[in-house]
């Protein structure tokens, strides 16, 4: 079968979700299925699909769409908040773009994000089944970034109503653990709407790049802890520097590195130096050595405040090392706190701080933790067995085997831009469904009237 991958995301990028997309693209051509990559290109201001030469400017639709979408919103007897429009802006520019770069000819569509999804459910042709994988909750992770914080209503009701209009735009959902599915579920996601398939790793390929050397040398004379992941607040940081600034009281035979960058980078620079922090940690930002860095390292640290299956995780355990995890989000359905790794409480710096001299002091831990990890790995992080079981649910939507089982509510009473589409469909022979709105119009009543998510 002919399959497209799509994602908003710019691709490629550093993180979790673009080595699904490669691991997978992989094993379903493995399998004998030819695969394209739908995405935002890197540079931001065009969409492409990877490696063929099709590619769209950003700015042949945003012109067009910008003037009608701020005109709605603006007419709206409440506020909107401009981040709001501006992201409905994005949203459609992306649709119209993957309508642009055709969707005819594809047996199946595997979205890989609520923004990517709802776009191709509203402008895809009839017929053709769609499928996303939901790699986290946007919502939550906004929630949690707010750090107690209330969002303005308006923002929390788009936050909400794009979760579940984004997971339910699909024939079906597939999520990594059964934490994503309770969650999606508490956004009104029905459960029979969603299959539960755990990430798989290339690891063959993986634990050749442990062996590959690399310019930056960790110290042997001290326990190198190794923290990678991107910049973010949902990622923990602050509470690992807090957690380390109280390992200093005690001992100093320590170095960590925090691999990854963000928008956060400079404030957390700030706080290492403010801690007193700076002969003990280093910033490296993003690298693609990450695996020979861990083969390098004494002991993993991943101290999210929310996450769904990091890779992180699977690739400690794949490379034999030590992991200390929150017990944040999907997190514990990866580690068995004593068996496989430690786990402290998310947001818990005295907790994570007692974990990580524990794990410094008793080497003989450091080294069952890391052979029942690397054990528990090899089994539970299988490839092969992911790609088959996601080409197994492909097959059930394409014989019709699976009936769709989420709905949506009939659309808030109002179509927008309609001569918009008209100019394109004759300038550009594009294929734009008569349904296709300019404006989500689900979106709006969501954010108008009383959202049913919460």
């Amino acid at each position: 079968m002919k399959i497209l991958i799509a994602t908003y995301w710019l691709i490629p990028h550093v993180g979790g979700v673009w080595v699904y997309i490669q691991d997978l693209k992989a094993s379903l051509e493995k399998l004998g299925h030819e695969v394209d990559i739908l995405a935002r290109h890197p540079d931001d201001s065009s969409y492409y699909i990877v490696n063929t030469g099709r590619r769209v400017e950003k700015k042949l639709f945003r012109p067009l769409i910008e003037k009608e979408i701020k005109a709605v919103y603006a007419s709206q007897p409440i506020p909107i908040d401009p981040w709001i429009v501006d992201q409905e802006i994005e949203f459609c520019s992306y649709a119209l773009a993957a309508s642009y770069l055709g969707l005819r000819g594809y047996d199946i569509i595997h979205a890989q994000d609520v923004i990517s999804s709802r776009a191709l459910w509203q402008i895809k042709p009839n017929g053709v089944p769609l499928i996303n994988t939901i790699h986290g909750c946007l919502a939550t992770d906004f929630w949690v970034s707010l750090e107690g914080r209330a969002p303005s209503d308006s923002i929390w009701k788009y936050a909400c109503a794009r979760e579940y209009y984004g997971a339910t735009s699909s024939d079906l959902a597939v999520v990594p653990t059964n934490w994503l599915h309770r969650t999606l579920g508490s956004y009104l996601v029905p459960g029979d709407h969603m299959e539960v398939v755990p990430y798989g790793m290339n690891i063959e390929h993986f634990l050749q790049r442990t062996k590959e050397r690399n310019s930056f040398k960790l110290p042997k004379d001290n326990c190198n802890i190794l923290c990678p992941a991107r910049l973010d607040k949902v990622k923990g940081h602050s509470s690992l520097l807090d957690a380390l600034h109280l390992l200093k009281q005690s001992r100093n035979d320590w170095r960590c590195l925090f691999v990854g960058d963000g928008n956060l980078r400079a404030e957390l620079e700030i706080k290492a130096l403010e801690l007193g922090l700076s002969p003990y940690v280093v910033f490296a930002g993003s690298r693609n050595d990450v695996p020979s860095l861990m083969r390098q390292s004494d002991i993993i640290v991943l101290p999210s405040l929310n996450d769904n299956q990091p890779y992180a995780v699977m690739e400690a355990q794949l490379a034999s090392k030590p992991i200390l995890v929150s017990d944040a989000g999907g997190i514990p359905e990866m580690v068995q706190h004593g068996q496989t790794g430690l786990m402290a409480r998310a947001g818990d710096s005295g907790e994570l701080s007692r974990c990580l001299q524990l794990l410094i002091e008793n080497k003989p831990l450091r080294n069952r933790l890391a052979k029942n990890g690397h054990s528990w790995g090899l089994k539970q992080w299988s490839l092969p067995a992911m790609a088959e079981r996601i080409e197994e649910l492909y097959e059930r939507l394409l014989s019709k085997q699976h009936i769709r089982k989420a709905s949506h509510p009939p659309k808030y009473p109002g179509h927008h831009g309609a001569k918009i589409c008209t100019y394109f469909r004759n300038a550009y022979q594009m294929d734009i469904p008569k349904s296709f709105s300019i404006v989500d119009d689900h979106i709006v009543g969501s954010i108008l009237f009383q959202a049913n998510q919460s």
